[in-house]
């Protein structure tokens, strides 16, 4: 036990972080065999199996969970065991890194509890994989896991799995919580100077699109909030003399480089609806800033839904009101 102290104390410490933790559930199934099982005087030796498991976890921030797990890793024969089960009960911490916005990396490093035929064994754990989000709230996983070191005073064998996993996710989906777009208005500053035309300075409220504005796992502008950029389509086809300039942000998770390739893309995605619905590209401006100029805190989940953003500005300008 005391070769697991300093594993679980880091789990629960980290467990215990203040954040806006998000609960997820799965279970996963695949392949299993047992390493420096047998010896050369074992008279029945068969390592392979099948494993079933489940898990639950908390997803403190975008890179890190804490996760624990229970997994049957099958029944085998080998030195102190004869047709016997293992199992293990597992704790570690998740660590994520995204590769795009609908696949990222992960491993996991922590302890297990086992039980191996008639003995029981603490052990380290290490575990990396794959995981795929298909939906807004389900992700699918392909796991390598190994338990170490299990212990039954015969041999000291090693438990492997590699397992498809499916995982589920409470709560309201970040991308869905974004508000996709910001009440639009127009406004009007008038200058009168007596016996002379009319000077009215004219802008148009500016648009903000979360990222609840784009398909899912993408940087293409949904139907909806394509649509609903028709009533600035239709102030610049009345005001000829108006540009107008789309700029995409992001938050802080993952690599500074990929964000400004995602917040460049979303900016030209709404720069390409806006010349599908018959605005010159002469007009349009579009550029990614990044992780630059943030609205909220980064170090909250709310903070990053509202940093992921682009917002369509239009200039001030001025015209002649004919009298």
């Amino acid at each position: 036990m005391k070769k697991l102290a300093a594993v679980i104390s880091a789990s629960l410490l980290l467990a215990s972080a203040p954040s806006m933790a998000e609960l997820y559930v799965g279970a996963k199934a695949g392949k299993s065999w047992l390493d420096d099982a047998c010896t050369s005087a074992t008279v029945d030796c068969d390592t392979d199996s099948s494993t079933l498991g489940a898990f639950v976890g908390y997803e403190m921030w975008d890179f890190l969970s804490i996760e624990a797990g229970y997994d049957y890793l099958g029944r085998f024969d080998g030195e102190g065991l004869d047709n016997d089960k293992v199992e293990a009960y597992t704790l570690a911490p998740k660590v994520n890194l995204p590769i795009t916005d609908a696949i990222s990396i992960y491993g996991k490093f922590g302890g297990a509890f086992v039980n191996y035929g008639s003995k029981e064994d603490y052990s380290y754990l290490g575990a990396a994989g794959v995981e795929f989000d298909s939906n807004e709230n389900v992700a699918v996983r392909l796991e390598y896991q190994t338990i170490t070191d299990a212990n039954n005073d015969l041999v000291r064998a090693m438990g492997n799995s590699a397992t498809l996993g499916v995982v589920y996710k409470f709560g309201s989906n970040e991308e869905a919580v974004t508000e996709t777009i910001v009440e639009e208005e127009m406004v009007e500053e008038v200058v009168e100077t007596p016996a002379e035309p009319v000077v009215v300075t004219k802008t148009f409220e500016t648009q903000q699109l979360g990222t609840g504005s784009f398909k899912l796992n993408s940087t293409e502008l949904n139907q909806e909030s394509a649509a609903q950029l028709d009533e600035l389509v239709d102030f610049l086809n009345t005001y000829p003399q108006a540009n107008v300039e789309v700029i995409g942000y992001t938050d802080t998770s993952g690599a500074a480089q990929y964000n400004q390739v995602v917040s460049e893309k979303r900016a030209q995605s709404v720069a390409a609806t806006l010349e599908e619905k018959g605005i010159d590209a002469s007009r349009i401006t579009a550029k990614g800033e990044g992780e630059n100029n943030p609205i909220a805190s980064n170090e909250t989940r709310e903070g990053r839904e509202k940093n992921r953003r682009v917002e369509v500005i239009v200039p001030a300008f001025d015209y002649q009101v004919q009298q």
